[in-house]
């Protein structure tokens, strides 16, 4: 029969043992401070288990004559547990879990950040897509004629938005002798909003432009029209004003 082969310990045995402790000077190092956290509190169980090396190693005597010869050169001992560092202490590790745990809770708010940004471009794409007009149900014929002067301020026409209708706007301008006109609309708050040029008289001397009321946001528009002659400056020959409701 072959003798049985030496065999490693199995891993999970104790790490510990007389030779590895002599081997790795752990005493020394543990009286230094120089032992990791973790490694000390296993030597001392090491030692609690094994109190016959403590006694091999005369540490009481060695400790009393070391506490003798602090008195006789008269600095007074110091008795108080070596301050680790503080890479060494469980504190470390509680402070990599709270950093963990932050950055994981930074990570999830900043997610759900974006997913909530994510769909508000997509409602607001949607929304620039479709526009705020509405198919109009019905056509409406609205007749203006404009002010002579700008401060005047009588023509005024009211708009409703709701229920969406196709306005068919005329204006009359046969007082006016020029054929091509350019209409300009402002927006009360909010500055130019419409600019046509181009516009030419009907036979009955209207300019005529047909709009989707829905299409207005509400407020006041200041609408000025201007003649083009063939040559020479636009004229202000009109003015009115349309609230949108």
């Amino acid at each position: 029969m072959s003798e049985p082969t030496a065999t490693n310990p199995p891993p999970d045995g104790p790490r510990l043992d007389r030779a590895f402790v002599d081997e790795q000077h752990l005493l020394d190092r543990y009286l230094d401070g120089a032992l990791p956290y973790k490694g000390a509190r296993e030597f001392e169980q090491w030692c609690a288990a094994h109190p016959e090396y403590l006694t091999e190693q005369r540490l009481a005597d060695r400790t009393q004559g070391a506490l003798r010869l602090l008195e006789a050169a008269g600095r007074a001992p110091d008795l108080a547990e070596p301050r680790l560092r503080w890479w060494r202490t469980p504190w470390l590790s509680v402070a990599l879990g709270a950093i963990a745990a932050a950055s994981l809770i930074g990570l999830w708010t900043a997610t759900a950040h974006g997913a909530w940004l994510h769909d508000e471009l997509l409602e607001a794409r949607a929304r620039l897509a479709q526009g705020s007009m509405r198919p109009p149900a019905s056509e409406q014929v609205v007749q203006v004629a404009p002010d002579r002067s700008a401060d005047a301020q009588a023509a005024r026409i009211t708009l409703a938005r709701s229920p969406a209708r196709l306005v068919d706007l005329r204006i009359g301008m046969g007082y006016v002798r020029a054929q091509r006109f350019r209409l300009i609309v402002d927006k009360h708050g909010a500055g130019r909003a419409l600019d046509l040029d181009g516009l030419a008289k009907d036979s009955n001397g209207d300019l005529r432009i047909a709009f989707n009321a829905s299409a207005l946001e509400p407020g006041e528009y200041a609408v000025r029209i201007e003649a083009m002659p063939l040559l020479g400056r636009p004229v202000a020959d009109g003015w009115f004003a349309i609230a949108v409701r």
